[in-house]
């Protein structure tokens, strides 16, 4: 057995090797994203995100990893502890930092543990937990978990926490037209009425820009929507031009914009990156409203760009209503939580059987109105 390490730079671990680890090429555990993160200043001491990785090698190679951050806040994460830090708080104790197995800026599902799972459960989790157990943090969170982690999670006695995004799930469909019949009839209209309306807007074109061809100067663009949309919802702006730019340079063959035109000038980007099973809707913005360019763009666009690259899911990111009834499903995702402090692990164990039971709830009263048809061919 050879001694595990904890890197707090993913620069400090073997390109090739890492990325050997990932088996899907999903490209937020690649260590180009790490790398962007790091360069453009979005994880850092200061952003509240500071990088963990626990490695272990076998015969001098990098065998498994678990992708860990210490966090000093809870921006960026999804999967919101603001009320448990709250309560820390007012019982004058501090919950941060705290250790936090995440993809900073990124709700989507993906591995935590990379590589060698017999590994990482024989000594890297061991690792993990010395690590823990010997340091001033409150608790250790792993979020957006995949299955197979929240069984071994699950035997290490971490509290489960269910929550749910829209996700759009290709089955059988072969093109757009496909996924327009497996909708309800009024919601089938709707749709086709919207991209109607975009279609027949005056001078608008729409293109979709991979990676290889996005130029520097589109990638500024683009990033100048993204401070639109971070504008308009009085959010923080976590990520960098900086790191944009070294995103489309470094992973060409795992992003996609896509541009909304109009007389020529462009109005509107949305930024899709995929691996080799899934589409992840990420960011967007635009310079001028038009009605149902948000839709078009991040939505519809993105299920033809599934449906082209032969994808079976497409995640559109964290929020949503507006997705449930354009024919997204909603899916359970799972994050997993131990706290220190033995009273407030026993009331958030407490508290998250009972957010359980509402999550429960809202996904049987979408059974009942779902817009989609039982079957293809009612």
């Amino acid at each position: 057995m050879e001694k595990t390490s904890v890197h707090d730079s993913i620069k400090s671990l073997d390109r090739d090797q890492w990325n050997a680890l990932n088996h899907e090429d999903n490209p937020f555990i690649s260590y180009e994203f790490f790398l962007c993160l790091e360069e453009g200043q979005c994880v850092k001491e200061k952003s509240g995100w500071h990088p963990l990785f626990f490695s272990a090698k076998k015969k001098g190679i990098l065998s498994s990893a678990i992708i860990i951050y210490l966090k000093t806040d809870s921006y960026g994460e999804f999967i919101f502890d603001w009320d448990w830090a709250r309560a820390y708080q007012e019982h004058g104790l501090r919950y941060y930092p705290k250790m936090t197995a995440a993809i900073p800026f990124s709700p989507i599902t993906a591995p935590k543990f990379i590589g060698d799972h017999q590994q990482i459960e024989k000594e890297l989790l061991p690792a993990l937990w010395s690590f823990y157990q010997n340091n001033d943090v409150s608790g250790l969170h792993f979020l957006f978990t995949d299955v197979e982690e929240g069984k071994l999670l699950k035997e290490q006695g971490l509290l489960e926490r269910d929550s749910f995004q829209y996700h759009w799930q290709r089955n059988q469909c072969l093109d757009f037209n496909d996924f327009l019949g497996t909708l309800k009839k009024n919601r089938r209209k709707s749709i086709k009425r919207e991209r109607r309306e975009i279609k027949e807007t005056e001078e608008l074109e729409i293109l979709q820009i991979h990676g290889s061809e996005i130029t520097s100067d589109l990638a500024s663009f683009f990033y100048e929507c993204y401070l639109t949309t971070i504008d308009k919802k009085w959010s923080q702006a976590y990520l960098t031009e900086s790191f944009f730019q070294n995103l489309f340079l470094k992973l060409p063959q795992s992003t996609i914009l896509v541009l909304a035109k109009q007389a020529g000038e462009p109005i509107a980007c949305a930024l899709y990156l995929k691996s080799k099973t899934t589409l992840f809707g990420r960011y967007w913005g635009a310079k001028k409203e038009l009605p149902f360019l948000h839709f078009e763009l991040c939505l519809y666009q993105g299920i033809e760009l599934a449906l082209k690259h032969n994808l079976g899911r497409f995640e559109a990111g964290a929020q949503g209503e507006h997705k449930r009834i354009r024919g997204f499903r909603p899916v359970l995702t799972k994050s997993w939580h131990h706290l220190k402090h033995p009273q407030f692990f026993a009331a958030i164990d407490d508290f998250l059987t009972r957010e359980k039971l509402g999550i429960e709830q809202l996904l049987k009263d979408f059974d009942e109105e779902c817009p989609i048809k039982k079957s293809p061919k009612s």
